[in-house]
């Protein structure tokens, strides 16, 4: 056997290297050939399996490459697939076909898998319908799995990226099944899909499932072949939904039943659960002619404000339009509820338009809102329409944040507003609006820039006003202060206003124009076109920061109606009074300029024949400033009685005014340097400062007079002196006169007083001068609640007239007065009413007003008879002067009683001594006289005269009855 074996062994060997040979042959055969062979003429074959597989048609335009190792793959280049308007077109880098080794061998050509690499596809008809798949050649696709590559398919305007898939079948009708990942939006998707195998109805089970950043949606149904109807269940659930929308970082879930026919489908009984808030409602989509989803939500109540941030990347989130309407019983966002919220958006094309939102705000303020947002260089822009009513304005603010502190308690009350608004990153403008606030009509616009993260907000309106009440607005105390607080910001304004109020005033066509930028204000112009009868123009500009200051103004004010200028001065009533009387126009100029670290300022005026004149400097702050002001007028009393002061042409005398006085203010003292007053008689200088505190100051101040005349004192006068506003002054005057009238009374000479001030209390310290040729001294003091003290000596005065214009008065000769009395109240009339004290007067030869008693002594002496020497008598005691050689007067006065203590007089026609009171308040006398006449050898009789009733024209009683006895007893005698 062995021999035998050799043999065959020997034959076989050779053999196999043969076998080896063609083997190696035939491999490299395989390997190399192929590729160089012209594979083109086999195209049409190629195109009529591939669309057959696919079930659309196919072109390769491209070239072929064939490959037997280590399977059988024909790729070709360059694939279009569909004919213009199929439902299915697009185009491939490459086309691969795996063939059956054995049946490619003996020349027919199987596919056993086909991939597309690099697809674009877009489908215009979705879903397609199952019957077209079911008319193709099925043989091909029986065990055929067809696969797609880094393809894309697009559906109107969504499109799924990064697609790769597989589809398989186990026989020409199913079931069939899909498994791939795709982008949709960035999002990245994991699907897998069964189709089961219609039944004889055409009905087949749909199972699909899609996964992508810890979300999960499930789809369970029936779907009926031919025209893609599917009716189901569906489900979604995730841990975070903030990973496939933009939205909260959340939990959810959703469910609904899906019901789908053609291109379009629905998905009612909706139920959604997001963190802890429900939702229920419905979906629709449909597929033609562009994808879009409609989504109807509703609630209860849901929490917004974790919603807010999300919201900006809804812009470019949705691969195709959305549709949302929601509707919210309660809305929960900024601290504050919103109620009946209602809200119609659409979110397509790079933009979502808010068709309709309303809702109530806090306050009760209903809002609407219609627009759209979409995207821009800053970020997402609102372009639209708002209306807002709202009747508690305030709470509405204290919402936003923005509760005014600086606002009185009867403004931002209200607001009805219509108006165009534009909102994105850094910007708020609302524009062609309309609006009553506070039931004044307002209309304009205005734009706000947010603080930037290098800059300040950006603040610009251009506002138009029926009526603007500064008074109200700004009506807190502290509202100036507030305003100041406000951080810094630019600004440009423009406003205009029919009517503008502040403390009484009322000004017309009233415009604002200015700026801030930079820490810098101009004011561009202020004008109005009625302020109290005049034109006002002013314009300027300033410095902000700690060290704000003006740095340049002008100012023109004028009009021809003077007798308008009072409502700009909150006068007296006195000065009310004369106001009216004004005539002629008037006008008012003033300018500054900055000049280093001072202002230059000069101004005039001109009104009711007087002209101001001012000029000096002032630092920054407004706060140190040194100049001369000049007042003059050809008429002082003329002037004055312009302003009130009717009747100083009586004490004052005629003439003209001039005022020129040099001042220097420093922080809070003023330095009145040199002060000269002419008025009428008046020539007097002052000097003097004055340093104000928190409450109060101190004062001082020198006058030096050539003639000072003053007004006579009102002793009927009720109205109280208010001296609360020298509360917390203290201070002193030095006053030096060489002429001192007081009213048409006596004359004051080489006058020296200091006065004082202290606590609110007045005190004249020392007087000092001379009066009618004698002397003066005293002192007086007055406090606040009222108290008033004085005592005053005059000795050796001449008197050479007249001094009560009373029936019983002194008209000649020398007199001395001592005084010392007090009283309560702040009014003269007060003062009369309580005067508590003693005064005593002494004369001497001198002339006493209101009898003559040499007529009288005349009378009794002279032979005459009874009737006549009586009637006489009587006239000489109705009126008339007698010569004295002493006279006392001695009254001790209590609550404006003067009780008469002493009164005697000697004259050389008689004596006489007397008793009574005088009531101050009410200008009334009692008065008894005891006179006896001194006449003759023989004693006369005493003659009695009573006084009483008004002051001024007492009623007089004289008493007849001894000087009747006496001239009958010497009648008798003379006839005996």
């Amino acid at each position: 056997m062995v021999w035998q074996v050799a043999p065959v062994a020997a034959f076989l060997r050779p053999l196999a290297w043969v076998a080896a040979f063609l083997a190696a042959l035939s491999v490299l055969a395989a390997w190399l050939v192929p590729p160089r062979l012209d594979w083109s003429l086999y195209r049409e074959e190629l195109q009529r399996i591939a669309s057959a597989e696919l079930g659309r048609e196919f072109r390769i335009d491209g070239a072929f490459t064939l490959a037997l190792l280590p399977a059988p793959r024909l790729v070709a280049r360059g694939v279009a697939i569909g004919e213009p308007g199929d439902s299915v077109t697009g185009t491939a880098e490459e086309l691969r076909l795996t063939l059956a080794l054995g049946r490619f061998l003996v020349g027919e050509i199987a596919v056993s898998e086909l991939t597309l690499v690099g697809a674009r596809i877009a489908v215009r008809d979705v879903p397609l319908p199952l019957s077209a798949a079911a008319v193709r050649p099925a043989p091909f696709l029986a065990g055929t799995r067809v696969a797609l590559e880094r393809g894309e398919i697009t559906v109107g305007t969504m499109r799924l990226a990064d697609l790769s898939g597989r589809l398989s079948a186990q026989g020409p009708l199913g079931p069939y099944t899909l498994n791939g990942r795709f982008s949709l939006g960035g999002l990245p998707v994991e699907a897998n899909l069964t189709l089961g195998r219609a039944g004889l109805d055409g009905a087949a089970t749909l199972e699909a499932a899609f996964t992508g950043r810890g979300a999960r949606v499930a789809v369970t149904g029936v779907v009926l072949h031919g025209g893609f109807v599917f009716s189901g269940n569906v489900e979604a659930e995730g841990v975070d939904l903030s990973a496939l929308l933009p939205a909260p970082p959340l939990p959810f879930r959703a469910e609904a039943r899906l019901a789908v026919e053609g291109g379009a489908g629905s998905a009612d009984q909706l139920s959604v659960q997001i963190g802890p808030s429900r939702l229920s409602g419905a979906v629709s989509f449909v597929t033609q002619p562009e994808p879009r989803v409609d989504i109807a939500l509703a609630g209860v109540r849901f929490a917004l404000d974790p919603w807010v941030g999300p919201a900006r990347g809804a812009l470019s989130a949705p691969p195709f339009p959305i549709g949302l309407d929601l509707s919210l019983e309660a809305a929960e966002i900024g601290g504050g509820t919103l109620r009946s919220l209602r809200a119609s958006l659409l979110v397509a094309g790079g933009q979502v338009a808010l068709n309709e939102v309303a809702a109530l705000l806090p306050g009760g303020t209903a809002l609407a809102l219609g627009g759209a947002v979409a995207a821009s260089e800053r970020g997402p822009r609102f372009d639209g329409l708002v209306e807002l009513d709202s009747p508690d304005l305030r709470a509405l603010l204290a919402w936003l944040g923005l509760e005014p502190g600086w606002a009185g308690p009867e403004a931002l009350r209200t607001l009805r507003l219509s108006a165009g608004v534009s909102v994105e990153p850094g910007l708020i403008q609302l524009e062609q609006a309309t609006a009553r606030l506070d039931g004044v009509a307002v209309e304009g616009g205005v734009v706000v820039r947010p603080a930037a993260s290098s800059g300040a907000p950006e603040f610009g309106a251009g506002l138009r006003f029926s009526r603007l009440d500064l008074d109200a607005l700004f009506g807190r105390p502290d509202a100036w202060a507030g305003l100041a607080a406000l951080p810094p910001l630019e600004a440009n304004l423009r406003l205009e206003a029919e009517e503008v109020a502040v403390r009484g005033v009322v000004a017309r066509e009233v415009t604002l124009d200015a700026a801030l930028s930079g820490g810098r204000v101009t004011l561009r112009r202020l004008s109005s076109g009625d302020l109290a009868g005049g034109t006002l123009a002013l314009s300027g500009a300033g410095e902000t920061g700690p060290r704000g200051r003006i740095t340049a103004f002008d100012l023109d004010f004028s009009g021809t109606d003077a007798s308008r200028l009072g409502a700009l001065v909150p006068g007296s009533e006195r000065l009310a009074a004369a106001v009216p009387l004004w005539q002629g126009g008037f006008t008012v100029r003033a300018a500054g300029r900055a000049a280093g670290e001072q202002m230059e300022v000069s101004a005039f005026a001109e009104l009711l024949d007087a002209r101001l004149e001012l000029a000096g400097t002032t630092d920054a702050a407004l706060s140190a400033a040194s100049g001369r002001v000049a007042l003059r007028h050809p008429g002082a009393p003329r002037l004055l009685a312009a302003l009130g002061f009717a009747g100083t042409d009586a004490w004052l005398g005629e003439g003209s005014l001039a005022l020129v006085a040099e001042a220097t203010l420093s922080g809070r003292t003023l330095t009145l340097g040199s002060g000269e007053i002419v008025a009428g008689g008046l020539r007097t200088r002052l000097s003097g400062e004055g340093t104000r505190a928190d409450r109060g100051g101190r004062l001082r101040l020198s006058v030096e007079a050539e003639r000072l005349p003053l007004p006579p004192l009102p002793l009927a006068l009720a109205a109280p002196f208010d001296l609360s506003p020298l509360a917390g002054w203290s201070g002193s005057l030095a006053l030096r006169a060489a002429e001192m009238p007081i009213g048409a009374g006596p004359e004051l000479s080489a006058v020296e007083a200091l006065g004082e001030l202290a606590d609110g209390t007045l005190r004249l310290a020392s007087l000092s001068g001379r009066l009618r040729g004698g002397t003066l001294a005293g002192s007086a003091s007055l406090s606040p609640g009222g108290a008033l003290a004085a005592d005053f000596v005059l000795a050796d005065a001449v008197i050479d007239r007249p001094q009560l214009d009373l029936p019983f008065d002194l008209v000649g000769g020398s007199i001395g007065i001592t005084a010392s009395l007090t009283a309560r109240g702040l009014s003269p009339a007060a003062w009369l009413s309580t005067l508590t004290g003693e005064a005593r007067i002494s004369a001497a030869s001198g002339v006493l007003l209101g009898f003559d008693l040499a007529a009288a002594t005349e009378a009794l002496t002279a032979p005459l008879p009874e009737a006549e020497a009586l009637a006489r008598l009587r006239r000489a005691f109705s009126g008339g002067a007698t010569a004295f050689d002493e006279f006392r007067l001695g009254l001790s006065v209590a609550r404006g009683i003067a009780q008469i203590s002493e009164l005697s007089f000697r004259a050389p026609s008689g004596n006489g001594s007397g008793s009574g009171e005088i009531d101050l308040a009410a200008e009334a006398i009692s008065l008894a006289l005891s006179i006896t006449p001194v006449g003759g050898a023989e004693a006369l009789p005493e003659i009695g005269l009573r006084a009483s009733g008004p002051l001024g024209e007492p009623r007089r009683v004289v008493e007849t009855a001894a000087a009747a006895r006496f001239l009958a007893e010497r009648a008798r005698s003379r006839g005996r």
